[in-house]
């Protein structure tokens, strides 16, 4: 016969609670997957019967949701067509899209404000009134008289002109700049058209261009203005050779040359008028009219004689 008394009890509950782990270490223990029988309609190979699939809340929404768009696309076909405001919804598509196609102004644009303006052309004003103090007190030692320099530039026009990248070598084409140098523009022309080189017809080009260029920007080759009369005068040029001038206007090719660029070259001419060679045979002359005779042995004071010998 046993005897239920509490020390009995406290003994069974405290080999009871030894027995089990401490909660917190519950979890390092090794577990056991368990499957619930009583989850029905699901596969444990991952895939369910059509009735069941069909009958599931997800399916049924979709469903719906089909019903729904097949409805509306029934309806929306059903009002297309032709009608009397076809006429403004298209005016209103064509304004929309050439509002779309004008391109907004980006900040680095062109601006033709006051203080854009002054500070693209003047960006520097202290420097500007500067050079133009110094300009102005030159002026005023030189009493209004210009240099012959400045003289030059004033009277006389000329005109450079580059042509682009010919497929050419530097060699080949320096015999034709070397050819049209010295030359007047028409017989320079008339040089190109006959030349036997392939390059000669791109030089030719370039030299219709120059001339085209010289008489509608810079007023060359215009011939004698009215009233203005002109004797034909033999001058000789830097070069030795003597020719005729009849027109002082007319365009001749003062300098020739050629600048190599990668894998191509280009030709430079400068043109000029007549009234410049004709300024330069007159400098020579009145430069050579200048020198004194050359004389062998010149008359010049004996300095630095003893009146004896130094032995």
């Amino acid at each position: 016969m046993s005897l239920h008394l509490p020390a009995r009890q406290a003994a069974h509950v405290a080999r009871a609670s030894i027995a089990k782990p401490s909660p917190h270490l519950r979890y390092l223990l090794p577990r056991t997957q368990r499957r619930n029988a009583w989850f029905s309609g699901f596969d444990w190979r991952g895939k369910k019967s059509p009735a069941e699939t069909a009958s599931s809340p997800f399916a049924k929404e979709l469903t719906k949701r089909e019903k729904e768009l097949k409805l509306a696309e029934r309806l929306r076909s059903h009002t297309q067509g032709s009608t009397i405001f076809d006429d403004e919804i298209q005016s209103a598509e064509d304004q929309q899209k050439a509002k779309k196609e004008v391109k907004e102004p980006s900040p680095l644009a062109y601006s033709k404000m006051k203080e854009h303006m002054e500070m693209a052309l003047d960006p520097d004003p202290r420097w500007r009134v500067r050079y133009q103090r110094k300009k102005v007190m030159q002026m005023v030692r030189k009493g209004g008289k210009l240099s012959k320099e400045e003289h030059i530039k004033l009277t006389e026009k000329e005109l450079t002109s580059n042509s682009d990248l010919l497929p050419t070598s530097t060699k080949k084409l320096v015999h034709l700049s070397h050819q049209i140098v010295g030359k007047t523009v028409d017989e320079a022309i008339t040089q190109m058209r006959y030349s036997t080189k392939k390059m000669a017809r791109e030089v030719k080009y370039q030299l219709e261009e120059a001339r085209d260029t010289a008489i509608a920007s810079r007023g060359m080759g215009l011939g004698r203005h009215s009233g203005e009369t002109y004797t034909k005068r033999s001058i000789r040029t830097k070069d030795g050779k003597t020719i005729e001038v009849q027109d002082p206007t007319r365009l001749y090719v003062d300098q020739s040359w050629v600048t190599k660029g990668p894998y191509r070259s280009s030709i430079h001419v400068v043109l000029k008028e007549e009234k410049t060679r004709v300024r330069q045979h007159e400098d020579r002359v009145a430069k050579e009219a200048k020198k004194a005779p050359w004389v062998h042995l010149p008359n010049r004071p004996v300095t630095a004689q003893r009146q004896y010998y130094s032995w």
